[in-house]
């Protein structure tokens, strides 16, 4: 059973070694549309992860004390990482279980836990080759009161699979190493390991992903509209009487800036009464679409009177007028914190009320922007 063992591992590092160098020396490819390699190395890092299942051919000296030891078995796990220039490195967990045979009544284990250092011929999205060598610490448990805590270090070469598309990305691992364990007077150790290994974070996607297809060229041609705003204030230079005004300006529907008190020139009501008259609505509707353009713009609806009538009257009738304007321009979607109203009666005028057209000058409605 010994030599078989031994036979076995050491096919298995010569078969791996000579795979390695093989590949190591064929010609990377090359893309013949660009003369560069193709997946010679990395473009940038790749990290991975792995899990291999091993089976050791100990230290002939390790079988004292009766123990008839032919071959451990175990597991272990990685964490990698290799870099764009092909150097990377790797994080290993192991345990495994030295076969004693019938002599003694148990068998010895080793759990450990070491660093390597990794140089790979390949980007590892194909069959690539690769060789390691490393240090770490390992817990050798056999008899009790000669347990120990002792380093070792190993060397060792192997290679992965491309990624097995219906896996995930999923690729093979195979690798031999020569372990020398510092326990007692010194061991060295030959472990084959086979399992998987299989990217992570970026990397995975990248291995999935099939190469990409040509691009196809996409020509932009702009097409003129007619439509330009040069300013960006909302009004197309087509219509707009103020070309060039500065950024953030309110504006109205000619593209000049608001003034402070905009008036509503013909907007007129019945006889005595608050009712606007129908052809108020069109200067009306024209004042809604400047207040919603402008949400954060807070306006009064100020109503005046001429000065017929008594002061108190004049005021109530103004002030019925104004909150009639605001009521129309909520009905029209302004909303209602936008907009107050009150009446100024015949205290403001801006005409002579001692004539016909001065008093029909002063009876109006006026927006008052207060912000």
């Amino acid at each position: 059973m010994r030599n078989l063992t031994k036979k076995a591992v050491f096919c298995s590092l010569a078969t791996t070694l000579s795979i390695t160098a093989a590949h190591a020396q064929e010609p990377v490819p090359v893309d013949e549309s660009t003369g560069g390699e193709v997946s010679a190395a990395p473009t940038e890092p790749i990290h991975y992860v792995g899990v291999l299942g091993t089976i050791s051919r100990p230290d002939d000296g390790r079988s004292n004390r009766g123990a008839d030891i032919d071959y451990a078995i175990g597991v272990s796990a990685l964490f990698g990482k290799q870099y764009a220039n092909r150097w990377g490195y790797e994080i290993q967990g192991f345990g495994e279980t030295f076969e004693t045979g019938d002599v003694l009544r148990t068998d010895w284990y080793r759990y450990g836990l070491n660093a390597d250092l990794t140089y790979s011929w390949g980007d590892r999205s194909h069959f690539t080759p690769f060789v390691l060598a490393g240090v770490g610490g390992n817990y050798d448990d056999v008899f009790p009161g000669e347990d120990k805590t002792t380093w070792f270090a190993n060397v060792g070469a192997g290679f992965v699979t491309g990624g097995i598309a219906s896996l995930g990305g999923l690729r093979l691992r195979t690798e031999v190493r020569y372990i020398y364990d510092d326990f007692e007077d010194g061991y060295g150790d030959i472990r084959l390991g086979v399992g998987f290994e299989l990217p992570i974070f970026a990397a995975a996607e990248a291995a999935a992903e099939p190469a990409p297809l040509a691009e196809e060229q996409v020509k932009v041609v702009e097409v003129p509209t007619g439509l330009l705003d040069s300013d960006g204030d909302g009004v197309i230079d087509e219509k707009d009487q103020c070309p060039d005004t500065p950024a953030g300006t309110r504006v109205d529907g000619n593209g000049c800036p608001l003034p402070k008190i905009l008036a509503l020139n013909g907007v007129t009501f019945e006889f005595d009464k608050t009712r606007l008259r129908p052809d108020a609505e069109t200067i009306l509707d024209n004042a809604t679409e400047i207040l919603k353009k402008y949400p954060d713009m807070q306006v009064e609806v100020a109503g005046h009177t001429d000065s017929q009538g008594s002061e108190a009257y004049n005021l109530k009738l103004s002030d019925g007028r104004a909150a009639a304007v605001r009521e129309y321009f909520v009905s029209k979607g302004v909303p209602e914190t936008q907009l107050t109203s009150k009446g100024y009666g015949e205290a403001e005028p801006v005409a002579d009320n001692a004539t016909e057209d001065g008093r029909e000058r002063n009876r109006r409605v006026e927006l008052r922007i207060l912000n």
